[in-house]
């Protein structure tokens, strides 16, 4: 891990890594624009090539066109001078322009076969990133993150005083304890990943979360607060306090915040980071 965070420049786009930015101090949102972007312009170059030899074809169509016209100026004055080879010159001519026409005609010919293939790639490029999106999301990946969420309903109050659904949280909301949201997630749930359940008296009701989300053991009644750092924060799972519910969704939501807290009710839970 130590190795991984020196020499982080050489992982930083590796989709193993990328998820993890978090982990090694590093900003996520940031890490994966600037991977996105690095891999644009890696692949620009490979997509304007067509283009430029076009360009350079039209540069060499020109060139041939003065060519050809310097050679009838020729013929026009060579005609002026020899009556007599009038009918040979003239075939002469038409036969090498037709030979131009003819090449240049199998260039373009030859120019569109390549751009039907860069743009069949292309295809064949966004067809199959959408697959491995579907593959991560319906894989293991996808399973880890369906395991970190709330219901959707569940009550989040924001600086403001204003109580609003978790799945209504929108980009830059400051909540409660004034961490300002960066990330909200939505994801697709199963009946493999029941909710848990634990009374908040605060709220008045249940605060419905997954198994595997990570909770801050303590609440407003205690006499002794822990410390609030990741290594104090359990599973719900292991949390005395969480009932097992056979309930589930096929909509889980979650957030991700600029201090990894999400105060609600009188319980702090860990943000998707965990």
């Amino acid at each position: 891990m130590k190795n991984i965070k020196k020499e982080w420049p050489l992982y930083r786009c590796n989709p193993m890594m990328m998820p993890f930015a978090g982990q090694f101090g590093f900003d996520p949102m940031k890490n994966f624009a600037h991977c996105v972007t690095k891999m644009q312009s890696n692949s620009m170059g490979f997509f304007l090539q067509p283009i430029h030899y076009m360009v350079s074809m039209m540069g060499n169509l020109g060139k041939d066109l003065m060519e050809s016209i310097n050679m009838v100026r020729h013929v026009v004055a060579y005609i002026r001078g020899m009556v007599g080879n009038i009918v040979g010159d003239i075939f002469g001519v038409l036969m090498n322009l037709i030979i131009q026409i003819q090449t240049m005609l199998i260039k373009i010919k030859d120019l569109a076969s390549k751009l039907v293939g860069v743009m069949t790639a292309a295809m064949y490029i966004m067809g199959t990133s959408m697959k491995l999106g579907e593959s991560i999301i319906a894989g293991p990946i996808g399973g880890i993150l369906r395991t970190l969420c709330f219901k959707g309903t569940t009550p989040i109050t924001l600086k403001s005083g204003k109580r609003v659904f978790i799945k209504d949280i929108r980009l830059g909301d400051t909540l409660v304890n004034g961490t300002s949201v960066i990330g909200t997630l939505k994801l697709k749930g199963d009946k493999s990943n029941p909710y848990y359940k634990i009374w908040s008296h605060e709220l008045g009701d249940y605060i419905y979360v997954t198994g595997e989300h990570r909770i801050l053991p303590n609440d407003k009644k205690n006499v002794c607060k822990m410390d609030d750092t990741f290594e104090n924060y359990i599973k719900i799972c292991s949390y005395d306090k969480a009932e097992k519910t056979n309930t589930y969704e096929s909509e889980l939501y979650c957030l991700i915040t600029s201090t990894h807290r999400i105060p609600i009710g009188e319980y702090t839970f860990w943000d998707w980071e965990d």
